[in-house]
């Protein structure tokens, strides 16, 4: 951890800032896959197993951190939060063995890098107060790192039905002052019932047999660039009248 600190502190002293100069360049990606792609019904939704990817591959060496990520979600797809126990980021945080049993939904990885250092993190993700959905990231080299991410499920528009809006955390974006961290890979897996109600649930599937889902990111610079991603369904019976 000295050892990142004195590199960060050499890099700030030869560059002479503190803040990205240039516009983002770089190559976003995002990437969901579903299981099953079977759907449901209306009243009664398909449980599923949804799998988000995103990525951010930089084309040149200008220092840069994701600010804010929103993910959108097909409006074939309903989330139950409200179903679920809930665990607060103060909690997540002091242990997440303290958190209710059935409120952890899911799972993933991460990977950044900053001055050369890259490092692999661990992600939980936990149901949280008032519809959020709390990514509690973690690393212990090169940098010991853990925070929370506290992402908003919103209701979205047009030919989506939800968006999450996940605002990074400052210390996850300079994990030391002054140096930015490039967040190039954030994978979170979601997939969790109560009650026999599922968190995310598949309840049609359209005419076009494809789902649709979006990023918007925005980086410290103000920069923003966007992705897209398909994901192929098969119709479930249909209900009777």
């Amino acid at each position: 951890m000295r050892k990142v600190a004195l590199l960060a502190t050499t890099a700030i002293a030869a560059v002479g800032v503190t803040t990205p100069a240039w516009a983002v360049n770089a190559d976003q990606g995002i990437d969901v896959s579903l299981s099953p792609t079977k759907a449901g019904t209306k009243k009664k939704p398909a449980a599923v197993k949804i799998k988000v990817k995103t990525t951010t591959n930089p084309k040149d060496n200008v220092p840069f951190a994701t600010r804010e990520a929103v993910i959108h979600f097909d409006k074939a797809l309903v989330f139950n939060p409200k179903k679920f126990k809930t665990c607060s980021a103060s909690k997540i945080q002091a242990s997440e063995s303290s958190c209710p049993k059935g409120s952890k939904v899911g799972s993933g990885s991460a990977i950044g890098t900053a001055i050369g250092q890259t490092s692999n993190l661990k992600v939980s993700a936990f149901n949280g107060p008032k519809s959020k959905l709390m990514l509690h990231v973690t690393a212990s080299t090169p940098l010991q790192i853990d925070a929370v991410i506290q992402a908003s499920l919103k209701k979205d528009k047009g030919k989506y039905g939800y968006k999450l809006v996940v605002p990074i955390p400052e210390n996850l974006q300079q994990p030391v002052p002054g140096v930015f961290a490039t967040l190039k890979q954030f994978v979170t897996s979601v997939k969790a019932t109560s009650k026999g109600v599922p968190y995310v649930g598949l309840a049609s599937c359209p005419k076009s047999k494809k789902l649709h889902f979006g990023g918007d990111f925005t980086f410290t610079d103000g920069t923003k660039l966007s992705a897209t991603d398909t994901v192929k369904c098969k119709p479930g019976k249909k209900s009777k009248k």
